[in-house]
């Protein structure tokens, strides 16, 4: 179900690796001042008076944190990229007989750092204006020899196409954007481009889908933790400004809780394949996905006293469990295990880590949705399709109160990678090819998943950059968890 829309192998995404070199010379350098304060520490305890040694714990536990931090692993981003990612579809008939290919393609729309009309908005009249995170600039399809441009998806809408009048090339493929609507003919995830394929025996055809963009890092997080270059930082969450669960629904007029908090989400109809039986890939109920509903009993109690009801610790801790507990799956199946299966076998992919992060999310009632893509290294050289999730967190009450802001517009929406530990942030490297709409119980990601058939062919998808030019510096994510406290 997954290779429709990932690569052919399986569609992970590229794990980056770890600055390890870097991490050694920057722990040399701090070996000695760390000497020195432990030695410091230790005649504190020995000589202070009580309060006088609780004072140096506290601050003993400030300087722990910055070493630990001063030691983490990281990897480097572009702080904005502007390229041209295709989309190839390798296609072979070893066959004596005619073959086709019928084909989905999600049409990509420019992104926003937030589904609304500002980031922040003042009772005083005055707001923050959202941040362009992905910007479609041109959509080509190649094939047959021929380039046929694709109109791009506007404010206004999306130019229609029928089957009747699609494009027809000298090799009598056809190329149409019908928009969504039931049946083949017909987009099942809003916008696409289809395309019909015949592929004669004992041949081999490409079909190639080239979206140039530009996309700029982008944070949600508001931490001395995330560069000061990154838009966003100012006016994100933390767990100091966080809201409470119950807060979730106050805000965006409580469409993100209407929308994306239901137990049960995307049921793949109970298919078995390889020994196991897929059910909903987003399971937050106790009776059916007991291992989601312990874990997040678990986290939950972890949490301070004073943080239990914390909307943004308890998600922080959920994406660090994950981290320390569930390791990367680089043989997992072709269908994506659902949250409860990922946290069962303590393994997953990018979309089954996803699955366990929001049935978790989903427990608290906490808004989680799909984002499918694909993901490079920074260097732009490697691609594999990559599925990550969004989040929505509040501000609470006392700090929109405090800072003017109106109550309503007070909250964030944002990106979280699991398996890359990307907590909050946007990179230029992720293509965002699809986010998911609101639909009944959220079927409408099954038309992500499958889009296309085919018949006496073979078929691989990967991706390439055909082109990339990287501007205003870099930054680096820390791989570290955060102290809740």
């Amino acid at each position: 179900m997954r290779s429709p829309t990932r690569k052919a192998q399986r569609g992970v995404a590229p794990r980056h690796a770890m600055a390890k070199g870097q991490t050694k010379r920057r722990g040399r350098k701090k070996r000695s001042r760390i000497n020195q304060l432990g030695l410091v520490a230790f005649i504190a305890f020995i000589f202070f008076t009580p309060e006088a040694r609780q004072f140096v714990l506290a601050k003993w536990a400030e300087v722990e944190e910055y070493i630990n931090e001063a030691m983490a692993p990281w990897q480097t981003y572009p702080l904005e990229a502007e390229y041209t990612v295709v989309r190839t579809v390798e296609l072979w008939n070893n066959g004596s007989n005619p073959g086709w290919l019928q084909e989905s393609i999600p049409i990509p729309s420019d992104v926003m750092s937030k589904n609304s009309q500002v980031a922040l908005a003042y009772t005083d009249g005055t707001e923050v204006p959202l941040s362009q995170i992905q910007d479609i600039i041109n959509i080509e399809l190649r094939i047959d020899g021929e380039t046929v441009t694709v109109p791009l998806v506007t404010n206004s809408g999306f130019p229609y196409k029928s089957r009747e009048n699609a494009v027809i090339t000298q090799d009598n493929s056809e190329v149409w954007w019908p928009g969504q609507g039931s049946g083949s003919d017909y987009c099942y995830i809003q916008y696409c481009v289809k395309v019909k394929m015949d592929i004669p025996a004992d041949s081999y055809e490409t079909l190639d889908f080239a979206v140039t963009l530009k996309s700029s890092s982008h944070s949600w997080w508001h931490s001395t933790r995330v560069d000061g270059k990154l838009d966003g930082k100012s006016e994100g969450v933390s767990v100091q400004r966080s809201g409470t669960f119950s807060e979730i629904a106050e805000r965006g007029g409580g469409t993100r809780s209407i929308q994306f908090t239901d137990a049960m989400w995307y049921d793949r109809g109970g298919v078995s394949s390889g020994g196991l039986t897929y059910t909903w890939a987003i399971d937050s109920r106790q009776a059916t996905a007991p291992t989601v509903y312990q874990t997040a009993a678990s986290i939950s109690a972890s949490l301070p006293s004073d943080l239990k009801d914390n909307a943004y610790a308890y998600a922080r801790a959920t994406f660090d469990w994950l981290n320390d507990n569930i390791p990367y799956d680089d043989y997992a199946p072709g269908i994506a295990r659902g949250g409860e299966q990922c946290l069962e076998m303590v393994r997953g992919d990018c979309d089954e880590q996803s699955n366990a992060f929001m049935s978790i999310m989903r427990v608290k009632g906490i808004p989680t949705w799909y984002v499918f893509g694909a993901l490079a290294d920074p260097q732009f050289e490697e691609w594999e399709g990559h599925a990550w999730a969004y989040i929505m967190l509040p501000m609470s009450e006392e700090w929109c109160e405090d800072n003017d802001v109106i109550m309503n517009d007070c909250y964030v929406e944002g990106a979280v990678d699991v398996v890359n530990r990307k907590w909050l942030v946007h990179t230029p490297t992720a293509y965002i090819d699809w986010i998911e709409p609101h639909s009944p119980g959220g079927q409408i990601t099954d038309g992500y998943y499958s889009g296309g058939s085919k018949s006496g062919i073979d078929r691989e998808r990967s991706f390439y950059t055909e082109s990339f030019d990287v501007s205003g510096g870099t930054w680096d994510n820390k791989w570290i968890g955060e102290s809740l406290t």
